[in-house]
């Protein structure tokens, strides 16, 4: 994609990674009037794609992408946020995008749902920001014998 800012003088190129955003916009978006056993969570949702990966580092982010998607859909207007990414973390809740989070949550009324990683199943082994940000819900799996 091409993004034109500031009246033609400045550029930004997005490339995409991979296929899981497009994926996650289907899960909860799709709408098949036809065939409504197709449809997602919310059939006909808009949705604001905002990639925060860089794919410079093999998608990887870098705090400054997640902070610009929450300023995206706050000034979008955007009512749920849904953060597909998650890492591993040395501090819980710590940093400037935990507290962002909480201050869309409350401020703006954004529901935040994130990803709670996929590193289980164990102790500590949920990511961030899904499983340690108190501002997000954190969706993850669970598996029962």
């Amino acid at each position: 994609a091409t993004n034109i800012y500031d009246e033609g003088k400045r550029l930004s190129l997005v490339a995409d990674a991979g296929s899981h955003g497009t994926h996650v916009a289907g899960i909860a978006a799709a709408c098949f009037p036809d065939r409504p056993a197709l449809n997602g969570v919310a059939p006909g949702a808009q949705i604001v794609s905002c990639k925060i990966g860089d794919s410079r580092l093999g998608s990887m982010e870098t705090g400054t992408g997640p902070v610009r998607g929450l300023i995206v859909a706050r000034d979008n207007g955007c009512d749920l946020i849904n953060l597909s990414y998650g890492e591993s973390y040395l501090y819980p809740a710590a940093g400037r995008f935990p507290d962002l989070a909480w201050e869309f949550v409350h401020r703006h009324g954004i529901v935040f749902v994130s990803s709670a990683g996929n590193n289980g199943p164990a102790l500590s082994t949920v990511g961030a920001p899904g499983g340690t940000a108190s501002a997000s819900i954190g969706v993850g799996a669970y598996v029962s014998p």
